[in-house]
């Protein structure tokens, strides 16, 4: 889905030939030459030039064409990342001096103001005037996008629903399928109940449809001879619905898993010694938390599963059986990959199994689905938020340990194909403690001090000099454990990164707050868990079940208790999940959903640190 920002980009873009179309108080004389040149820079991307040229030429101007030289310089700080100086540049305008369409931008900005603050009634408050039919059909598809962002935050899926199908109308062909999936997910997350009473229309209506469609999934999607005949009635019924058939044709076919609505056990495969026991703990406990915190009658078997050091041998097959024995609905595990080998290598799996951690190359196998921290998930989810960011050209700066290089080869390949550009990669030593050698090359310092050195040179006099860093970069990611984290961060800042994002995996957080060492994480972008965020655990009754039983280890291995914890949720969700890769789930460890190979991936949450404590941002919307 296309987001506001493309809308706001081009509020600068597009001013400046729409002031000629404007009246100008009759005392100012436009500064054409000067306005050209920063519609440039806005167009090259350099987005701080255009600012400041845009509030110096408003500070000399009256009028209308003032309001609408700061309504170009905000949107221009806006688009930097700097909310505080936008919101000083919008309080400077004399909001009589506005017309309905810089009443509009204006809203619009301080709406996405508000909803990078999490504050989505605000949000919504201020795009509450202003009303679709008025509007152009660009700005009445910028005005549903923003909607929908905040309705996303307070998690009002009924209106966020709402808005995407408002918004599908409007969209180009090419736009449409990720509309109508995002809208698929937010109708997926009601009750057949609300679905039912909420239908906003009659057949053959557009938005009755949709709504009609998710109510016969969500009712009938554990009885698949009935959901068949039910979607062929709903064909009938709307023959000229403009969903597209990859939205709820894997529901017609019925593939996946069919669990029962009641599961009356569940195994659960964990080794109960050996290396992994404290993780084993951890995820044990997070998913008994989980089940008291649902009050289930479900019963949980823990099964010990062990593989032989020496042998490499594993009892996975017999611990298997006695799921089977037990007329266990789902199994939870294992945990160790030899374990979840034998299992793959089964000829059919009559129990699904949900595992604990991946197989590399894994072909998909019926009814085994791959569930772990893998270290993948978090390079990947950080490239889709920087790219939904805006951002297009990154370094990749990672340790030479064998973790560091699976982190950056993900980072890199969807980086890569998602059309954006590397401009460089280079390895740290974690040994170290001074990486300025690492730094300023992948910074271009070394570059700017070579061209110092041929003027001094071809002059023959000293020159004053001050190293640049390069401005073809948009982002540095790195990946980096806490400490080392703590130590590159600032020396990238004393290298001259500036105001230059870097964005990092969960491994760069321990998980606990630890504001005196943290504050070296300040302006540190980040993607992780929902439990890593104070904000998204305060109703979180599993999270604040486990908190009451705080343990010394529950900080550093937050991640497995959360593990724990999605992993028995995913019992009740894995029917829908497993039908389509386009659904979700939003759960501890992030938003789950399943792949074609029984993979479940996992989108984590954007934040970043200020004032030594992880803050949570607004997740970026692909443009």
């Amino acid at each position: 889905m296309m987001s506001s920002r493309f809308y706001l980009a081009t509020i600068v873009a597009l001013s400046l030939t729409l002031s000629a179309c404007q009246s100008l108080s009759p005392l100012t004389v436009p500064d054409i030459e000067a306005e050209s040149q920063a519609q440039i820079a806005v167009q090259s991307g350099d987005f701080s030039s255009a600012a400041q040229q845009y509030e110096t030429l408003a500070e000399s101007s009256g009028g209308t064409h003032r309001s609408r030289l700061y309504v170009q310089a905000a949107s221009a700080y806006w688009q930097l990342g700097q909310i505080e100086q936008a919101r000083l540049t919008l309080a400077k305008i004399d909001r009589e001096q506005l017309t309905p369409i810089l009443s509009f931008d204006v809203a619009i900005l301080e709406a996405n103001i508000a909803i990078k603050e999490l504050n989505s009634s605000q949000a919504l408050a201020l795009l509450a005037p202003f009303r679709a039919d008025q509007l152009t059909a660009r700005q009445q598809r910028t005005l549903y996008r923003t909607r929908i962002q905040a309705y996303q935050i307070s998690e009002n899926w009924l209106e966020m629903a709402n808005s995407h199908i408002q918004l599908d109308s409007l969209l180009p062909d090419s736009e449409r399928e990720s509309n109508q999936q995002q809208l698929w997910q937010a109708l997926m997350m009601l009750t057949p109940q609300t679905l039912d009473l909420f239908n906003p229309g009659f057949p053959p209506a557009t938005d009755s449809g949709w709504f009609a469609l998710a109510y016969i999934i969500k009712t009938y999607q554990n009885n698949p001879d009935v959901l068949i005949v039910a979607l062929e009635d709903w064909q009938r019924t709307y023959p000229n619905h403009p969903s597209l058939p990859s939205i709820y044709k894997q529901e017609i076919e019925i593939t996946g898993t069919l669990l029962p609505k009641q599961i009356d056990h569940i195994a659960i495969l964990l080794p109960g010694s050996g290396p992994y026991s404290e993780v084993t703990r951890a995820i044990r406990e997070g998913i008994s938390a989980a089940h008291y915190a649902e009050n289930s009658e479900t019963k949980l078997h823990f099964i010990d599963t062990q593989t032989d050091s020496v042998s490499g041998l594993s009892n996975a097959q017999d611990a298997y059986q006695q799921a089977i024995d037990l007329k266990a609905g789902l199994v939870i595990g294992p945990l160790d990959k030899e374990s979840i080998q034998v299992l793959a290598q089964f000829n059919t799996l009559p129990i699904p199994v949900l595992a604990l951690n991946r197989l590399s190359g894994f072909q998909q196998k019926a009814n085994l689905y791959q569930f772990g921290l893998a270290p993948e998930d978090d390079a990947i989810s950080a490239a889709k938020n920087a790219m939904a960011k805006g951002y297009r050209r990154a370094v990749i700066v990672a340790p030479e340990a064998a973790w560091g290089q699976r982190i950056a080869a993900a980072f890199e390949a969807q980086w890569l194909s998602q059309g954006s550009v590397l401009l460089g990669q280079t390895t740290y030593n974690e040994a170290e403690h001074d990486y300025a050698d690492v730094i300023t090359p992948i910074l271009g310092l070394s570059a700017s001090e070579q061209r110092y050195k041929k003027v001094r040179q071809t002059l023959g006099i000293p020159a004053e000099f001050e190293p640049r860093r390069r401005h073809d970069l948009d982002l540095i990611f790195l990946a980096a454990q806490p400490n080392k984290a703590r130590q590159l961060v600032p020396q990238f800042k004393y290298h001259r990164s500036g105001q230059l994002p870097i964005v990092a995996t969960s491994h760069a957080y321990s998980g606990r707050e630890n504001t005196q060492q943290d504050i070296d994480l300040n302006g540190l972008f980040i993607n992780d868990i929902p439990w890593a965020f104070p904000e998204l655990t305060k109703d979180d009754y599993t999270y604040q079940a486990l908190t009451q039983q705080q343990t010394n280890s529950f900080g550093r291995l937050l991640r497995f208790y959360a593990l724990g914890a999605d992993a028995y949720r995913l019992s009740r969700e894995l029917n829908r999940l497993s039908h389509s890769p386009t659904l979700s789930f939003q759960g501890a460890t992030g938003a789950l959903s399943i792949d074609d190979h029984g993979y479940v991936n996992r989108q984590l949450n954007w934040g970043t640190f200020s004032e030594g404590k992880i803050r949570l941002l607004a997740t970026p919307t692909a443009e």
